[in-house]
């Protein structure tokens, strides 16, 4: 078997594209290159290392478990070589480079457009990419290499991901200004409501169902849907109720347009974690952008514009237990 030193960069950013989109055609048309050209290529890689890396089939190219291992190591050193050249381009060592970072859709109303304001004043030279998905597809594309670090919700551990649970999060009921209920609302009588709901697999739709079978009562799904900004149009024009945390439709509430109402007695809450991908942990340009992003949700915590939410650090330590004589 051909050792690692025979591949070149070159072959190494063609290979990640071809995974990444999953067709040889839309990777060569991507590369400014021949389909039959790249085609050669990944031949040639394949037979350096004596192994098959991908898999041809009529619905695309998909890598084989090889080929997987390959990419992940692929996109770490793509990442740093391009972390080097953005550095020596600019003649300096400050961090730079291109930062991937995903956000689940309530949570990038709040944190996003702060990111990128304080990392234009503090480190200018990264460039960050933003990613919108479910918590789960952000798993995904960490685990894949795509992104470099996410917000992530009710995370598990993963071998491929460094996982730091950062703030609580508390979800609230969410009703038209003119509902009438209370500042606070039982459990059956958010059961009670026709209710809009984000689509599964999605963290809130989960913790509100398991709470609901918890309590053995029915409900009326009226729709469920993955647009935040549709749960709240419906919920403004007095179609149902739903379930969101304070950061998806804190904005709509300011300007008067619905009411967050929180569960009496057993409120819901998820944890929100930084999640990061291995490879890309030790980037100096990831880890100022994990240093700033950190900053940014104390920030707008004790600011009061991210209400409902408590950061693990904030929280009592649990009692030691007492020592025995």
């Amino acid at each position: 078997m051909a050792t690692i030193q025979a591949m070149d960069i070159r072959q190494l950013r063609y290979f990640a594209k071809v995974v990444e989109l999953g067709n040889i055609t839309a990777a060569a048309e991507a590369l400014f290159i021949a389909q039959p050209s790249l085609s050669q290529h990944m031949a040639k890689l394949e037979s350096e290392l004596g192994v098959r890396l991908l898999e041809r089939s009529v619905q695309g190219t998909t890598a084989t478990a090889m080929g997987d291992l390959l990419y992940r190591h692929a996109r770490t050193i793509l990442r740093q070589m391009e972390d080097a050249q953005a550095a020596i381009r600019r003649g300096s060592d400050a961090p730079s480079g291109r930062v991937a970072i995903g956000f689940p859709t309530s949570t990038s109303r709040i944190l996003a457009v702060p990111l990128l304001q304080r990392l234009r004043q503090r480190y200018p030279l990264i460039e960050l990419e933003l990613v919108e998905a479910s918590s789960g597809d952000l798993v995904g594309q960490l685990a894949a290499n795509r992104l470099a670090l996410a917000v992530t919700m009710n995370a598990r551990a993963d071998p491929r991901l460094r996982i730091e649970p950062v703030i609580d999060e508390e979800l609230f009921v969410v009703v038209g200004t003119d509902h009438p209920a209370a500042a606070s609302m039982t459990v059956e009588a958010f059961a009670a409501l026709p209710l809009l709901l984000p689509t599964h697999p999605n963290s809130v739709r989960v913790a509100a169902e398991a709470l609901l079978q918890e309590r053995q009562l029915r409900f009326t799904l009226v729709a469920e849907t993955s647009a935040v900004e549709i749960l709240i149009l419906a919920a403004e024009q007095g179609l149902g109720g739903t379930l969101l945390p304070a950061s998806a439709f804190a904005l709509a509430e300011r300007h008067g347009r619905v009411r967050g109402i929180a569960l009496q007695g057993r409120p819901l809450t998820r944890e929100l974690s930084l999640s990061l991908s291995v490879s890309a942990a030790y980037s100096p340009a990831v880890q100022c952008v994990r240093e700033v992003l950190l900053r940014v949700m104390e920030e707008e915590i004790a600011q009061g514009r991210w209400s409902g939410v408590q950061l693990f650090s904030d929280q009592p330590a649990p009692p030691r237990a007492a020592r025995q004589p």
